[in-house]
């Protein structure tokens, strides 16, 4: 096995792969169902025909740029593996920015009621999942506009044992969405402009669905239908988190103001210095 790591290293290297020991490692774990750990514990076993028939495949796909959570069926998010097809949206870490302010302002609530909360375009799930694992009391309504997207996020909850938490609903956006009220309203919608999705990665422009990407020409369409509309699900009291990209925190706590309907708006960074995520609270008078 070591002689094929080495020979897949060099041609994720010659591909132009940023980092070809690594991602060497993790489509050689997926492919042989190790960890990365035991790859190198089991440098010498012998790989079998049908074995290499694999990981040739994958060294080929990534080569072409195809992302390795595609490849493997397969991405970790807060901790947890998530199912992946190429109709979700890769979750990406900066995305736990949104999570943790969730549950940093949940941290505060001292009712044991339960939680209504909305997640407008779930994607994989990933932020569902990890909602109704982390937050004991909290149900979740989480829509998409797409039933292959849907699908795929039902299995996660299965997965991850929540499925009874969570209910799972087709709309776009508010449209099919019947009149409820929610504490919380949760969405990473599309922000990226048209006019750049060709400037980006292979990876991403190449592989991943399009629409799950789009925000319009200044990337800001969907804040300006979902800040308003939630207005008629929110709670008095109750809280919207948006993931946003990291230069529109400008515009898009503007679109918040301009509503009057909104206290509490707070923009907060991630990891990395950025603007990430903004939070409002509908107010309770007014």
């Amino acid at each position: 096995m070591k002689e094929f790591l080495s020979w897949s290293i060099g041609c994720l290297n010659q591909a132009g792969i940023d980092s070809p020991r690594m991602e060497a490692e993790v489509l050689f774990a997926g492919a042989l169902k190790l960890t990365r750990e035991e790859i190198y514990s089991s440098s010498e076993r012998i790989l079998s025909e049908s074995e290499k028939k694999i990981l040739r495949n994958f060294i080929g796909r990534r080569s072409l740029r195809e992302p390795i959570a595609h490849i493997i069926e397969r991405k970790e998010f807060w901790s947890l593996d998530f199912k992946i097809t190429p109709n979700v949206l890769i979750p990406r870490p900066e995305t736990e920015t949104l999570v943790e302010t969730i549950l940093s302002i949940n941290s505060k609530n001292s009712t044991n009621s339960s939680l209504n909360t909305l997640e407008i375009g779930t994607g994989s799930g990933a932020v569902a999942v990890v909602m109704a694992k982390e937050i004991l009391n909290c149900r979740v309504t989480a829509t998409d506009y797409s039933l292959e997207v849907l699908a795929v996020a039902r299995l996660n909850a299965e997965k991850h044992g929540v499925s009874d938490k969570i209910d799972f609903v087709q709309s776009d956006l508010f449209l099919e969405l019947p009149i409820a009220l929610y504490d919380y309203i949760v969405s990473n919608p599309p922000y990226i402009q048209t006019s750049h999705l060709k400037g980006l990665m292979p990876d991403v422009a190449d592989f991943e669905p399009q629409n799950a990407l789009d925000g319009g020409d200044d990337g800001l369409d969907f804040y300006r239908k979902i800040i308003p509309g939630s207005l008629n699900y929110l709670k008095k009291g109750g809280l919207i988190v948006l993931e946003i990209g990291e230069t529109q925190a400008q515009a898009i706590t503007s679109f918040f103001y301009s509503e009057g309907k909104y206290e509490e708006i707070n923009v907060i960074q991630d990891y990395s210095g950025y603007d990430r995520v903004v939070s409002a609270r509908k107010k309770t008078n007014g």
